[in-house]
């Protein structure tokens, strides 16, 4: 048996050692996962494949619009409702959104995927400036580069059902570089030195839950803040008679107010799985976000929703998809590409290429595209000692001149 074959084998054993080592945390901590519960996290763990497509919109409320900045408020909207999909398969991962608005334009799509090697992006039209203002010269564009050339904190996966459902995916490029399986979020929450605080009954809508409630920590100013300055509460909502899948998730700020509550309903089980998961979500956001240049993660926390987010499933999909289907592809004649998959280059942005009207030129273009960048670096490794040695030039210059006078200067103070 190979180790390529033997490794995913693992997977499950190790999904299970992981769940297991948390609940002995949790019980050295003075609080316990009941069984049937720790059962839960194993199954969503064991997950190895799964493909979800679902519709998603986004409805802002009264209090929402008066108090979220109008352009901000536009790009959380969006142009209506958006079918997503996601998927993951063996340490792959894709997501692709397509809007469905009633314009005269076909539907905007734009993906994202991750073989396990590259990131892919690509979307059907050659945006220039403002979204809305597209023309005649709009091309489908493509967009690769090395995970090693990125910032580690970069996230370019919407995997809004997943967390509304209660299921931790990798989204972040640290998080993809390194070997990893979905989570459930309470398991994920302990991994990274979260703490169990409470466990008891519950009752929502008229059906008796379980409910559990766990603390994580944040980052906080000041030296050696305590753990109540930098706990992030999470309350989970867990179903007995649904094989304890999560029918809400709340999330609390460090002084106990509701930022975000996600509730889960028409549970389906999984084709050859134990595994109960949501048809529909409905994600309230008390939370009134920055813009982007400001500073902090949200202005404001309201005491009612500002904005809601409605998630329904069309499809479950459990069968793992081929490597192939995680490599995005752009061949049509015209299309433009942004290639930084070689070795030579060390930054996102790399070879630029337009796709020929004859595809049997396409690795000639290529060659040629790629021999310009590489003439292109070396020149600028060549020039960069004479801008060092100009720049140095003009500093001692520039110091010259200064010294001259202010010499000058004090002969002017001396001969008065």
């Amino acid at each position: 048996m190979s180790v390529a074959s033997f490794v995913p084998r693992l997977a499950p054993a190790v999904a299970c050692g992981i769940v297991v080592i948390a609940g002995c945390r949790l019980h050295a901590q003075g609080a316990e996962v009941p069984e049937p519960v720790r059962l839960a996290l194993v199954r969503c763990a064991d997950l190895r494949a799964l493909a979800v497509t679902w519709v998603q919109t986004v409805e802002a409320t009264p209090i929402g619009r008066a108090k979220i900045a109008a352009d901000l408020l536009d790009k959380i909207l969006g142009d209506g409702p958006v079918v997503q999909q996601m998927a993951f398969c063996n340490g792959r991962i894709y997501s692709r959104r397509e809007t469905q608005a009633e314009t005269s334009w076909p539907p905007r799509t734009y993906e994202v995927a991750f073989d396990g090697k590259l990131l892919y992006t690509a979307h059907n039209l050659f945006y220039s400036g403002n979204l809305r203002n597209r023309g005649p010269r709009d091309r489908p564009y493509l967009h690769k580069w090395s995970p090693q050339n990125d910032a580690p904190e970069a996230s370019y996966f919407p995997d809004d059902y997943f967390r509304a459902a209660g299921i931790r995916l990798p989204t972040r490029i640290k998080e993809l570089a390194s070997s990893w399986h979905p989570q459930a979020e309470l398991s994920a929450l302990l991994a990274e030195g979260g703490r169990m605080e409470a466990v008891g009954p519950a009752e929502l809508e008229g059906r008796r839950l379980m409910r559990v409630q766990a603390k994580r920590q944040c980052a906080a100013a000041g030296p050696q803040p305590s753990w109540e300055t930098k706990a992030i509460q999470y309350d989970f909502y867990f179903d007995p008679e649904g094989d304890y899948a999560i029918r809400r998730l709340e999330i609390r700020d460090r002084a106990g107010r509701l930022l975000t509550r996600s509730d889960c309903a028409e549970f389906e089980q999984l084709d050859g799985q134990r595994l109960q998961t949501p048809r529909l979500c409905r994600v309230e956001e008390y939370a009134v976000p920055r813009a982007a240049e400001e500073q902090g993660s949200f202005l404001e926390v309201c005491p009612s929703p500002v904005y809601i987010k409605k998630i329904q499933v069309h499809t479950f999909d459990v069968k793992p998809w081929p490597d192939d289907r995680f490599q995005l592809k752009c061949l049509a004649p015209g299309a433009y590409v942004n290639d930084a998959s070689f070795p030579e280059i060390k930054g996102k942005d790399g070879v630029f290429y337009q796709v020929p009207a004859d595809p049997q030129r396409l690795d000639e273009v290529i060659a040629l595209r790629r021999a310009l960048y590489q003439g292109w670096r070396s020149a600028e490794k060549r020039s960069r000692p004479l801008r060092v040695l100009f720049l140095v030039l003009n500093g001692a210059s520039l110091a010259g001149l200064g010294v001259y006078f202010l010499v000058r200067q004090r002969k002017k103070v001396r001969s008065t």
